[in-house]
């Protein structure tokens, strides 16, 4: 009997372990997304220049003027995203 307890742990031990390392990974990712306090906004804004992200984050108003210097030959892209996550 101690021998199948055994053959199946060996099996169903590795599973579970890469399922919870996955699992970590994923909610490591939810906690870099949300990067906010209770109470602060659920969204940030982006800007993109030839496609690519050059600048992410909530003061847009402060940090355009020395974006747009700094790529004053390419055409910006400003967006924003909410966070995928909402927490009751």
């Amino acid at each position: 009997m101690k021998n199948e307890n055994s053959a199946a742990e060996n099996t169903v031990l590795p599973e579970v372990i890469n399922r919870l390392q996955k699992l970590e990974k994923q909610v490591g990712l939810i906690n870099m997304k949300l990067r906010s306090e209770p109470g602060l906004p659920g969204f940030e804004f982006f800007i993109e220049a030839d496609g690519e992200e050059i600048w992410s984050g909530m003061d847009l108003q402060t940090h355009y003027p020395k974006i747009l210097e700094q790529y004053s030959d390419k055409e910006l892209l400003i967006n924003w995203r909410s966070f995928p996550v909402t927490l009751v």
